[in-house]
């Protein structure tokens, strides 16, 4: 369990030397450039591929195994569960964004239906590739 925390603290030390968060002289920019791209453009393409990447191998094992066995012995179990975990996660956006200063508006809904749908497209894909199944095994 340590080794994970302190591989995450020495990663995030490189990280933050590589795009220079201790150089910068205001809290203004951030931006810096590595391999002729600008860091912020790094990083959302780098998260944007892990994430459409994780989608896609998650929909082919889905595809594969497609554990269907608790949403058809539950549908309301599982229908509830979807709705908690596609609504609650992305809330915590709509309170982020006040807190940031910034007005909720219709493209702030925009994004909270972004995030809804991602929460519970993950949650349904998760139960279809068979990871609850394997970590919530039938009780005997």
């Amino acid at each position: 369990m340590w080794y994970s925390v302190i591989a995450g603290a020495v990663i995030g030390v490189i990280l933050s030397a590589i795009f220079g968060i201790y150089e910068t002289s205001s809290a203004v920019s951030f931006s810096r450039t590595i391999f002729g791209m600008s860091t912020n453009d790094l990083i959302f393409n780098s998260i944007l591929t892990f994430v459409v990447g994780g989608f896609v191998f998650l929909a082919a094992i889905s595809v594969v195994v497609f554990d269907k066995e608790y949403p058809v012995m539950h549908p309301g179990s599982f229908t509830s569960e979807v709705l908690l975990m596609a609504f609650l996660p992305a809330c915590v956006f709509l309170i982020m964004a006040p807190l940031r200063g910034k007005v909720i508006n219709l493209g702030t809904m925009e994004e909270f239906g972004v995030l809804v749908a991602k929460f519970g497209l993950l949650h349904v894909l998760l139960q279809f590739s068979g990871f609850y199944s394997s970590i919530f095994p039938p009780q005997s």
